[in-house]
């Protein structure tokens, strides 16, 4: 509907919400000499129906190794991101498995769910995935051994790593990243049949770069202090992790979401998004309040209303109805 059609901001047509430059889902996309489009990704609904939907797919990469880094603490795992951030040639780390002490699963658990994987490090506690997209087989190889390098220096060995230069030996490795979210379901699959109220909760926020370290020292403090239970995946490279807590009991279950709104208050002091990449929704959107302000809150809804008047469109996602009623009834003003 609106292919690359400029979308310049006009006075009082866009709110002033200052979006974060990292990795974020969270609200609407609002920027000078945006796309109409780009108002649309991510607006959980709330704007339109897509009707039809053209996608434009990318070569894929001659050569893909995948890497599975193992280290002995999340700390050596940060300082292994930041230090392949500024010094690699390589894509980014793209996903992170993190097992918080004292949850009653482990990655050798995962292991042992996957026959087909090597045998786990008995000190690995923390996985980081790296994938080398490369031009030949030559260029690969030098990236692995400067991979290796980084490795080393952060505290990581190369007998515990597994490199997988085929795609049967990388889907070993997807399934191991799979392993990971699937035992903790089965874990709350279980908890269920003593108290069918609680679920998993899962967390969605992300931070600049220079502010990774502080997140996971974030989590690991509080999820102690808390002690709930928890575990650790996603994408670290845009220092996104998913940090779920696992209930035993209702009790547990609004614990983790008072820790979720504290969390959602100090990554946004830290510059960062309360939701990286699933959106907002409806059981987010006070997290997103917390974000951006009650003000740019009611200027986000004024902007909706300007493309569903009436307000039908998404009802209850990222605004509360009775702010939207409010509008409608002052014709959006």
């Amino acid at each position: 509907i609106f292919p690359a059609i400029p979308c310049p901001r006009q006075k009082n047509a866009f709110p002033a919400i200052p979006c974060p430059r990292q990795k974020n889902a969270s609200g609407y996309f609002v920027a000078d000499d945006m796309d109409a489009i780009d108002l649309f990704i991510g607006a959980c609904g709330t704007l339109g129906v897509i009707t039809e939907l053209e996608i434009a797919l990318q070569a894929a990469p001659a050569v893909v190794w995948g890497v599975s880094c193992f280290f002995d603490s999340e700390d050596k795992a940060v300082s292994f991101t930041d230090s392949v951030r500024l010094s690699c040639p390589m894509r980014l780390p793209s996903s992170t498995s993190m097992l918080a002490p004292g949850y009653p699963a482990s990655p050798a658990r995962a292991v042992d769910s996957v026959a087909s994987l090597p045998a786990l490090d008995k000190e690995a506690k923390v996985c980081v995935y790296v994938e080398l997209d490369c031009d030949d087989e030559a260029q690969a190889t030098e990236e692995l051994y400067h991979l290796g390098w980084v490795l080393e220096f952060a505290g990581g060995r190369d007998d515990a790593t597994w490199v997988a230069r085929t795609e049967v030996d990388r889907e070993c490795q997807r399934f191991f990243r799979h392993a990971v979210p699937e035992s903790v379901n089965m874990l709350i699959d279980e908890r269920r049949r003593t108290d069918p109220t609680i679920t998993k909760l899962g967390s969605d926020m992300s931070v600049p770069n220079a502010r990774l370290a502080d997140v996971v020292a974030l989590y690991r403090r509080t999820l102690a202090e808390s002690g709930l239970e928890s575990a650790a995946w996603g994408h670290i490279g845009n220092n996104h992790l998913h940090v779920n807590i696992l209930p035993r009991d209702a009790q547990d279950y609004r614990r983790g979401g008072e820790l979720f709104a504290q969390w959602a208050s100090e990554v946004t002091a830290m510059g960062g998004a309360v939701s990286a990449e699933h959106g907002v929704g409806k059981i987010k959107a006070g997290f997103l309040e917390t974000m951006y302000g009650h003000e740019a809150m009611v200027e986000s809804a004024r902007l909706k209303l300007q493309l569903d008047p009436a307000g039908q469109l998404g009802r209850g996602n990222l605004f509360t109805e009775k702010l939207l009623d409010e509008l409608v009834q002052k014709g959006g003003a």
